[in-house]
């Protein structure tokens, strides 16, 4: 309940909203000044109404002025514009990781306060520091392997909370997160640096990162400014930025991909049909993943691609819509690629047959052994060993996106019919990420028209 104080003929009006993140209570004041006319009676009836409407809307976050600090606004901020946009899991997660240190560095500062300074030299320090945004793997040492000698399988991955297939990558060898890795450890009853190595702990921040923060803490105050918290942002255009390092995505050309191709006949017909499908829709990895056997139409040959796996750490692999509007399409492919749908679908079944009734039917095509959705690095996984086995370029999963789309690109395949393809929102997003496919195939079409008309030239005369 909202406090009021008299003081002369005005009032004071405390209210509060909650706890910021570091467990103090967040206070609004107002100063009311009643007609004098009202009655003792009515007074207190006017007063109590005024402090229940002003206590509702500082609950709702509407009563907020330059001298909140960040650290509450950015409460405020998740609460009432991210908690109304239907963001992604994924992106909120992100935006959330991303705050802790900018809560840590600027969380105390008010925000009538802040200024250009503030956020270039945070900006410096984030660049000055290694592992700001995680992404720090881990791999197992020795003493992991003997500790999970003793230990069955599926009661550490039960304890642990984190499914086999975490585990298998592990003992293989394979890199997981600090987040994973923490609740491995906890469940064997070890200590951390014991069973665990990290395998990059002094990677440098890239500019991308720091772009990353300026995006979030940018579209803050901006959203402060539409409120009418501060009159004007105090970051636009007024700090300096790094230049993106974002490097030109890799892909395969023409020969690559067909050389890649041939040398994938024969291997087992999960990976063939996933990597196949991968060059020949342009599909995300997380669209792949979340394909079901009702999604495709073997009659006319298409895709349709209604929602796509997504993986947060220590939440695991769910269920979501695809990064765009627009993602949401069909796709016609090849023949042979139904061929090879079919043939996995044998396959599957039998393996179905295998495990019974611990089969777990979700319609997913790509499974784990029981019919739970597949994490894509397990396909990941396998293309890194592909192609390190046979010499070929080292690609990822999302390389082979970008070679569906080079190739369309290069092969004279309007940017409305690859962009349509790709499920980008909008042409432009296309032609920014392939602007270097765009220019050669450009160069090329000049080349060839300067040859025809030079030949046509020489005929004439």
């Amino acid at each position: 309940m909202a406090n009021i104080q008299q003081r002369g003929n005005t009032y004071k009006i405390t209210a509060y909203s909650g706890y910021d993140t570091a467990g103090k209570q967040i206070r609004h004041t107002m100063t009311y000044k009643p007609s004098e006319d009202l009655s003792p009676a009515k007074l207190k009836k006017e007063l109590d109404k005024v402090a229940l409407d002003f206590e509702e809307k500082c609950n709702l976050g509407y009563v907020m002025d330059s001298n909140i600090k960040l650290i509450d606004f950015i409460e405020i901020w998740f609460k009432n514009y991210v908690g109304n946009k239907n963001l992604s899991p994924v992106t909120v997660r992100g935006y959330q990781n991303e705050s802790i240190k900018i809560i840590e560095d600027l969380g105390n500062i008010k925000m009538g306060k802040i200024t250009a300074k503030h956020i270039q030299d945070f900006y410096a320090k984030v660049k000055g520091s290694t592992g700001v945004r995680g992404g720090e793997k881990f791999k197992v040492t020795p003493e992991y392997l003997e500790a999970v000698d003793k230990i069955k399988q599926k009661d550490l991955s039960d304890k642990a909370g984190i499914n086999d297939d975490a585990l298998r990558r592990l003992k293989k060898g394979g890199n997981t997160t600090y987040e994973i890795a923490c609740k491995v450890a906890d469940a064997i009853g070890k200590d951390f640096d014991t069973l665990f190595l990290s395998t990059n702990p002094q990677r440098e921040v890239s500019n991308e990162t720091v772009l990353h923060y300026h995006k979030l803490l940018n579209n803050i105050m901006n959203t402060a400014v539409k409120w009418g918290v501060i009159p004007f942002n105090p970051i636009e255009k007024r700090v300096e930025l790094p230049k993106s390092d974002r490097k030109e995505p890799a892909y395969m050309d023409d020969k690559e991909a067909l050389e890649f191709l041939e040398l994938l006949e024969e291997e087992p017909i999960k990976y063939k049909l996933a990597l196949n499908l991968l060059i020949f829709s342009g599909l995300r990895r997380g669209e792949i993943g979340g394909l079901k056997w009702p999604d495709i139409n073997f009659d006319d040959k298409i895709i349709t691609v209604k929602r796509a796996l997504k993986y947060i750490p220590g939440v695991g692999l769910f269920e979501g819509e695809p990064k765009t509007f627009k993602s949401k399409r069909s796709i016609k492919l090849p023949d042979f690629i139904f061929d090879l749908f079919k043939a996995y679908r044998v396959w599957q079944l039998e393996e179905r047959i295998k495990v019974g009734d611990r089969w777990i039917d979700h319609d997913y095509i790509f499974t784990r052994w029981n019919g739970e959705p597949m994490s894509l690095d397990t396909i990941g996984g396998f293309l890194k060993k592909f192609t390190d086995k046979h010499g070929l370029k080292p690609v990822h999963l999302h390389s082979l996106r970008h070679t569906n789309a080079s190739i369309l690109i290069a092969s004279g395949v309007d940017l409305k019919t690859v962009s349509t393809r790709l499920g980008h929102s909008n042409l432009s997003t296309t032609g920014n990420i392939y602007a270097h496919v765009i220019n050669s195939a450009d160069a090329k079409a000049s080349d060839a028209l300067d040859n025809i008309l030079v030949i046509s030239s020489r005929k004439a005369q």
